[in-house]
């Protein structure tokens, strides 16, 4: 993940001018739409790296990012805090499906509105686990397990492969 020279000032020298603001984009087919959230007291109105201007909704979330060892360890950590049945119930219905997995997207902005991400290209990862609590929803989001993964990945068959029939 690149980030742009604004946004490397700004974790460098922490200016009182400027800030830095996280935002969680969350996605699956049983949710209504893609949920857009930002680590703000208020909504901001920001451009998704592909251009289309997107409203982020206000809700605090803490997000620890994942670490760079020698360990292989990709994980991503988040707590939304103060989160609503909208949002609860579709994450409950698409955790009760786990053949498709919830993607979650992380930008980083900068506190201008109608910006694109300082993040390119943002890190988007599968959430793994959630527990859902009264006060709060906590998540794990990992890259997609590639070490894992069944190899050949197709799957080889006559049909699909006429040569192979004899």
């Amino acid at each position: 993940m690149t980030i742009s020279q604004a946004l490397k000032e700004i974790y460098a020298s922490a200016p009182t001018t400027a800030r830095y603001v996280e935002t969680l984009s969350f996605g699956h087919s049983l949710f209504p739409s893609t949920y857009y959230i930002v680590a703000d007291n208020k909504p901001w109105d920001f451009l998704l790296e592909t251009g289309q201007a997107v409203k982020f909704t206000a809700m605090p979330f803490k997000v620890v990012l994942p670490t760079l060892d020698g360990n292989g360890n990709q994980d991503l950590n988040l707590t939304l805090a103060n989160i609503g049945r909208d949002l609860v119930d579709p994450l409950e219905a698409a955790i009760a499906n786990p053949a498709e997995p919830i993607r979650c997207t992380y930008r980083v902005y900068l506190d201008q509105p109608n910006t694109q991400p300082q993040n390119d290209p943002p890190l988007t990862l599968i959430i793994t686990a959630v527990t859902v609590t009264k006060e709060a929803v906590s998540a794990t989001a990992t890259r997609n397990d590639v070490l894992n993964r069944a190899f050949p990945f197709n799957f080889y068959d006559y049909k699909t492969f006429p040569g192979l029939r004899r």
